[in-house]
């Protein structure tokens, strides 16, 4: 059996499109095609029902691809395996993680642990919290950055960082000079903020509602470099954790009453085998949070 045919498989099924695989795995989808038809004859049994333009997994396709995966994940733990018998970990750890963490948080976290493991790389997808749990559950990813809301009973967990909310302006803008900010005082205060599916948002929202106040929402967008921008421009005030204020250059973060508060962890599925190189990073997180 050709392991190359197995990752085909898998990425087309996630996909649910021979077209989209095909980019994915950067090939031609005529190849992709004929690697799936070589894997139903090898198999002799169809494992994608063809209806015009869309694909489904057969019954046969759905039992094949947790087979699939299995074999590939087997694959990747040994190759790992075999690649620390020179002394050295090799491999790739992969989050998944919001983007304002992934901008303010993670480089310096990365940066101490590649640094000590000269033989890994790290892929960081950006997703929100509220998507991450579920990504986790369906074995899309293996480890990413959830909050205290989006935990599920079927997740392991390591604590990160523990931010709060804060009003972020630019140093001319009127309210830079507060130490404090009342939601009741952003009635009339233009805001660019986060679409709706996102975390931070929603927890602003739920406030607003709260204390009846509606913002003068200007813009909404899951693009944090243009939020930061239009900030930074002293167009608009936005909401972010405090850690982005102290890293963006002109910008001052006020605390918002009431406080938000967001405890940020590490988590993965409970009774997974995990990768060489997300485990050693879980076990250097553990190390690192009891030495401070």
């Amino acid at each position: 059996m050709d392991l190359r045919k197995l990752e085909i498989f898998v990425s087309v099924a996630k996909h649910q499109s021979f077209s989209h695989a095909a980019l994915a795995l950067h090939m031609a989808q005529p190849a992709v095609s004929i690697a799936i038809r070589k894997l139903e004859e090898e198999f002799n049994t169809s494992l994608f029902e063809r209806n015009n333009r869309t694909i489904q997994l057969t019954h046969e396709g759905q039992l094949a691809l947790e087979k699939a995966k299995a074999i590939l994940q087997q694959v990747s733990e040994f190759k790992s395996s075999m690649g620390e018998l020179d002394g050295m970990l090799r491999g790739e750890l992969s989050i998944a993680c919001p983007s304002m963490l992934a901008t303010y948080y993670f480089p310096t976290l990365l940066g101490e642990f590649l640094g000590q493991h000269t033989g890994l790389t790290a892929s960081i997808n950006q997703a929100g919290t509220q998507t991450i749990p579920n990504m986790i559950m369906q074995d899309e990813v293996e480890l990413g950055v959830i909050n205290q809301t989006s935990y599920q009973s079927g997740l392991e967990v390591i604590p990160l960082v523990t931010q709060d909310i804060v009003l972020c302006v630019n140093e001319q803008h009127p309210l830079n000079q507060q130490k404090s900010v009342h939601i009741n005082q952003l009635t009339d205060v233009p805001m660019v903020l986060y679409q709706s599916d996102y975390f931070i948002r929603q927890q602003f929202d739920q406030l607003c509602q709260q204390h009846k106040v509606t913002p003068d929402i200007r813009m909404q967008c899951n693009f944090l470099p243009l939020l930061t921008s239009m900030v930074n421009n002293n167009f608009a005030a936005t909401v972010g954790l405090e850690m982005m204020p102290q890293q963006e250059p002109g910008m001052v973060g006020i605390a918002l009453k009431p406080k938000m508060e967001l405890h940020m962890m590490l988590a993965w599925r409970k009774g997974r085998l995990i990768s060489r190189a997300n485990q050693e990073f879980i076990d250097w997180l553990g190390r690192r949070n009891q030495s401070l």
